[in-house]
């Protein structure tokens, strides 16, 4: 009986955890990325103003999803605008490539918007950025 009520405990706890950390359920849930072509992604907006670390931070998850390497650079390829995938939404296209994007990649100092074509970040810094919009940012 005891062993019961502590598997219930657990089966309890489970969802509040995975809503509490956006990192374990990732933003892709709600940020949809599309393949765009053979060099870049977009990240889609879903409703509302969307600020930038969420673009990013869906990036860096995305990056990792495929299996790219933690250090490897991303680099916004084209500004937020209309997505090219999604009609009637908006979306920031993002490279890992920005030599095959043609983006030539900013200098640091790096601005962490969605405007400045270059800008770029590690995919781990990016992804991180899903722990910095607080548990229901996404």
């Amino acid at each position: 009986m005891r062993l019961m009520s502590r598997f219930v405990l657990v089966l309890l706890l489970c969802p509040c955890l995975a809503w509490a950390n956006p990192g374990f359920r990732g933003p892709a849930t709600r940020f949809p990325v599309a393949q765009v072509d053979a060099a870049t992604f977009e990240v889609i907006a879903r409703g509302g103003r969307v600020n930038a670390r969420r673009y990013w931070c869906a990036a860096g998850f995305y990056g990792l999803a495929q299996g790219i390497p933690s250090s490897n650079r991303i680099y916004l390829a084209v500004a937020e605008g209309p997505s090219v995938t999604t009609p009637g939404r908006k979306a920031v296209r993002f490279t890992f490539d920005p030599v095959a994007a043609g983006v030539t990649p900013i200098p640091p100092p790096l601005s962490l918007s969605v405007k400045a074509v270059g800008d770029n970040m590690s995919v781990v810094a990016a992804q991180q950025l899903c722990g910095n919009s607080g548990a229901f940012g996404f």
